[in-house]
């Protein structure tokens, strides 16, 4: 039967090229998911885009001398360009403009109207250091939850979301101390109002979940629920359509739901046939199992996530991936030192989906050399024969890697190292095995190394009965 998937990577703040570490997470791995369901048969809608409205494009754009509005558009144009360089095919890759504004404003001002949002006085740190209310990237601190360097509004390392008063030891963005509080009444969605939504979703979807994602959500519900702000004090990001909240703009995380759906609205909608899968970085996964989805309950009409597939941190030598702090190796270098295949290769073989891993480039090299191309030798082979059973069981687990229940780039690619291995040792004795293997590779490790497969299949079109493989 025919499927329908609406899939979706979270946007990339452009402050910054995309690094290493974005391309081995959500990115890579929406892009092989959506090539697999194309090539099984089934129809797919990719979206993705550039989040301009991030505080850290202000804090970039301060360090760098630069005005914010045209830093996030120069990069958003690095960041489309390196995700074609990855052979990274979304379909929409949506930048802010007015209609994205207007749609945006509606959402919210349709939540308005029916009650949805209430408000809250909320009291923020305030630095008059900067004169800004300390909110996301204007402001650190430890995490109360568990006490790791945090900034406003959720912690990287456990993925809980912080008020940002309750940050310990917090300061700006500069390192001043924090010494005023100021009150403000915003809009919040109160994510407790929708506890039992939440409880019948996850018992429904739970296969489409990965475990992390599980162990949080349970975690979160142990407790109340927190309010979610829905607006926020500051001059950056897309002011409130309606009275009441002077000086306010939406948060960007609460944003990001109705940017996603302007897209692709016709898919998004409740009665559509579309399954939604979601491709995200751990760090966000208070926004998109939670806060998103009861925004989701709370609007009434949109479809709800089937399965919610999440990455750790990709460490680069021995740290987190970081452009804040410029540590970092750029995407598009690694691309245009490697090629695309050898990254995506050597970035699913060792991917941390499921827990954090370490990338230096001297091992992605060696990985890369040793598992990818050192197979890859020239061999006659006579065409006509019958594909051994064993190609059978490369079929099946490659089926496996790609189902959203079961999705894992490191199964496909280890998979896909183990068969070209094979077809290099037994090349010679069993040309039988290599031609088939050839076409076995052709088929299914195409979503994982496009450029390989197409040439692999144009050489197939040229030799009817003759070929090369590994």
């Amino acid at each position: 039967m025919t499927r329908d998937f609406l899939v979706t990577a979270t946007p990339p703040t452009p402050n910054g090229d995309l690094h290493v570490g974005h391309l081995a997470g959500p990115y890579l791995a929406a892009d092989v998911f959506c090539r697999a369901q194309r090539a099984l048969g089934h129809r797919v809608r990719f979206t993705t885009g550039v989040d301009h409205h991030q505080t850290y494009v202000v804090t970039m754009a301060r360090n760098q001398h630069r005005d914010p509005a045209e830093l996030a558009a120069g990069y958003g144009r690095d960041i489309r360009e390196t995700l074609h360089s990855a052979r990274i095919g979304a379909d929409t890759v949506t930048v802010p403009d007015d209609a994205y504004t207007a749609h945006v404003q509606d959402f919210f001002a349709r939540l308005h109207r029916t009650g949805r949002l209430h408000r809250r006085t909320w009291a923020f740190p305030y630095s008059r250091h900067t004169g800004r209310h300390l909110l996301e990237a204007f402001t650190t601190g430890i995490c109360p939850e568990c006490l790791a360097p945090a900034s406003g509004a959720i912690c990287e390392v456990c993925g809980h979301p912080n008020d940002p008063g309750s940050l310990l030891l917090c300061t700006d963005d500069q390192g001043n101390a924090a010494t005023e509080r100021r009150a403000v009444d915003i809009l919040v969605l109160p994510l407790e109002h929708y506890r039992h939504h939440i409880t019948a979703h996850y018992a429904r979807h739970r296969a489409g979940m990965r475990p992390h994602l599980l162990r949080f959500v349970e975690e979160m519900l142990s407790r109340p629920l927190p309010d979610f702000p829905i607006s926020y004090p500051a001059d950056w990001g897309i002011p409130l359509p309606f009275d009441g909240h002077p000086g306010q703009v939406f948060n960007v995380w609460a944003e990001m739901l109705p940017g996603l759906t302007h897209a692709a609205p016709d898919a998004w909608a409740r009665d559509s046939r579309h399954e939604l899968v979601q491709f995200l970085g751990y760090d966000n996964t208070y926004f998109f199992s939670l806060a998103h989805l009861c925004l989701a309950f709370a609007h009434g009409g949109l479809t709800t996530p089937t399965s919610i597939i999440t990455n750790e941190f990709l460490h680069l030598a021995g740290s987190k991936f970081s452009t804040t702090r410029g540590h970092l190796i750029k995407a598009r270098d690694l691309l245009a030192r490697h090629g695309a295949d050898a990254v995506r290769f050597g970035l699913a073989l060792d991917n941390p989906e499921h827990q954090r891993t370490d990338f230096t480039e001297a091992a992605f090299t060696h990985t890369v050399e040793t598992r990818l191309h050192a197979p890859l030798t020239d061999h006659e082979l006579p065409a006509g024969s019958t594909p051994p059973p064993l190609l059978h069981r490369y079929h099946e687990r490659m089926l496996r890697a790609y189902a959203p229940e079961t999705f894992s780039l490191r199964e496909a690619a280890e998979a896909t190292a183990q068969l070209l291995s094979l077809l290099a040792d037994h090349a010679t004795d069993d040309p039988a095995l290599a031609l088939h293997g050839l076409h076995a590779l052709t088929e299914h490790a195409a979503p994982l190394l496009p450029d390989l497969a197409a040439e692999l299949h144009d050489h197939y079109g040229r030799h009817q009965t003759a070929t090369k493989t590994p």
